[in-house]
């Protein structure tokens, strides 16, 4: 903290879990929840992904696949949401599993948690760049026929594309917010503004309404339609990863217990009801589905804006829009995962942590995690110049990871009980507490068995899926490194429980606030309001 930073209750309670704050609390609920929204980009994912649902389960299934989505994602953000409230700290996954389990399993689980989620966000921000490269790359060959597309002109747009963004996430470190809220705005404006255009463009040529809601063709070559259907749910995850960054910012805003759970959850909410109507945009201004598919762009997104507006400028305008709002969620996805590994890495959670976290004393960011992440996103991207069907397995692993990461806390409190584990908490769910819990995870079981299958039949070497390959692999690195360094070095959080329910229970009954002028933090008092504790803190 700075010589004169204002200590607040926020503050008093994060040391009980176990640690001072090192970042400014910048953060307000509406750019945090800007941050959260642009990391989600539901439409954008809707978007990106959207060729490969049309190929699964046709127009109708697309859009009723993005519904069931939606509603599973709500459910695994809700649990989060109510662990957010209950320990608000920039781990969140990492600290929850602590926590939640019995002693002899808390430091593996955290262990486990938080290195599932880092390795989650990477392969997150690479498919995330590698998407963007493949924008770029494309509207150059949508406007130059002549023009072919080689895999180190990817690469290399690819790590532009990373660096750019870590270079805006550190230097740029205080203006987040602001930046962030121009984001969403950004966004809601790109959004309107692409739906209205791809209608009028295409008017009076639309798909019929029963093409649109009732098609449900199976083109993948598996011969059960439902297992099709299926795959396409797991497809339209793409539009809600992230659902957990509000959580690792929650050092940086005020009121966490309260403000972190509706980060969590409402821009799952904002992003589908936004997102729905764009999907159903789409289907009906599609012409040519076989052209949407095989496009030589290798976008799907791109050939349907064209075949809506009939203008290669529009398109370009369009895609350009897409790719601004995609850039955002590169920038948020750096900026949340920087904050989980840097929290872990507070309590020695990963091998060299001494590094990992340091805070910037310019920048008051974890500089080094930044780095640490765009080296090796750029390395790891490498693949693709070997083979472009490994790599986007390995990226697609990224939603294994992170869904898994959510509920690893969620399937253990279940499991050992949540009224003798949780403690006095804003939010509260209660009764239905345990079959959100047991949802979240039997869905997430679900996901990592299925991801697993080839999303098309007969397999070849161009259509192999990699994901377990990738899984095991990586999973196989963490638990090496479990055993060979971390598990004798690694004891998890040192959190004052006791503490920390003392002030929760002052927290509910409202005591008043009391003046720690010069006091240091370990002698403030535990009377608190709703409000902050007044005073300074002398570093």
């Amino acid at each position: 903290m700075s010589d004169a930073q204002e200590v607040t209750i926020d503050d008093v309670e994060l040391e009980a879990q176990g640690y001072e704050r090192e970042m400014p609390r910048q953060f307000s609920l509406f750019s945090l929840m800007a941050l959260s929204y642009a990391l989600l980009a539901t439409w954008n994912g809707f978007g990106s992904a959207m060729g490969i649902g049309l190929n699964e389960a046709g127009a109708a299934g697309t859009i009723y696949s993005l519904i069931i989505a939606a509603v599973l994602t709500g459910t695994i953000a809700v649990g989060m949401a109510e662990l957010a409230s209950a320990y608000p700290t920039a781990g969140a996954q990492y600290y929850w599993s602590f926590m939640v389990s019995s002693p002899e399993w808390a430091p593996f689980a955290s262990y486990l948690s938080a290195s599932v989620s880092t390795l989650g966000w990477w392969l997150g921000l690479g498919s995330v760049c590698q998407f963007i490269a493949a924008m770029i790359l494309g509207m150059v060959k949508l406007c130059h026929d002549d023009y072919v597309v080689e895999d180190w002109h990817t690469w290399l747009c690819y790590v532009g594309v990373i660096w750019t963004a870590c270079t805006l996430v550190i230097v740029g470190s205080r203006i987040l917010p602001a930046f962030n809220s121009f984001m969403m705005y950004f966004s809601f404006v790109a959004l309107i503004a692409t739906f209205v255009t791809i209608l009028a463009c295409a008017a009076p040529n639309y798909q019929s309404g029963a093409w649109v809601f009732s098609t449900t063709t199976n083109a993948t070559g598996w011969k059960s339609d439902g297992f099709a259907f299926v795959l396409a749910i797991l497809n339209a995850l793409y539009g809600f990863l992230g659902v957990d960054s509000g959580a690792h910012m929650c050092e940086e805003i005020p009121n966490p217990t309260v403000n972190v759970p509706k980060v969590i959850v409402y821009p799952v909410i904002i992003g589908f009801v936004s997102t729905l109507p764009f999907s159903i945009g789409c289907m009906y201004v599609i012409t040519d589905l076989d052209a949407v598919l095989n496009t030589d762009t290798g976008l799907p997104l791109m050939e349907l804006y064209y075949q809506a507006t009939g203008s290669k400028a529009a398109t370009v305008v369009l895609m350009s829009a897409f790719a601004v709002c995609m850039f955002g969620a590169a920038c948020a996805n750096i900026t949340s995962s920087s904050r989980q590994m840097w929290a872990a890495s507070r309590d020695n959670c990963y091998p060299f942590s001494k590094y990992w976290k340091q805070i910037h004393p310019k920048w008051h960011m974890p500089r080094n995690v930044v780095c640490l992440t765009g080296t090796l996103v750029s390395l790891y991207g490498l693949i693709f110049l070997g083979s472009s069907t490994v790599f986007s397995s390995m990226v697609g692993a990224c939603i294994v990871f992170m869904t898994t990461s959510y509920v690893i806390p969620q399937g253990i409190l279940a499991w050992r009980g949540r009224k003798k584990i949780l403690p006095e908490r804003p939010l509260n769910l209660g009764g239905w507490g345990l079959p959100v819990n047991v949802l979240a995870c039997a869905w997430v079981v679900g996901i990592d068995v299925l991801f697993c299958f080839p999303p098309v039949m007969p397999v070849t070497k161009n259509n192999m899926n990699w994901i377990s390959v990738v899984t095991v692999g990586l999973c196989s690195y963490i638990f090496i490194a479990w055993h060979v360094s971390q598990k004798k070095v690694f004891k998890g959080p040192r959190v004052d429980l006791p503490r920390l329910r003392r002030l929760r229970e002052e927290t509910r009954r409202h005591k008043t606030v009391v003046s720690i002028e010069g006091a240091s933090i370990d002698e403030v008092p535990v009377e608190r309001s709703p409000g902050k504790v007044s005073g300074t803190k002398e570093a």
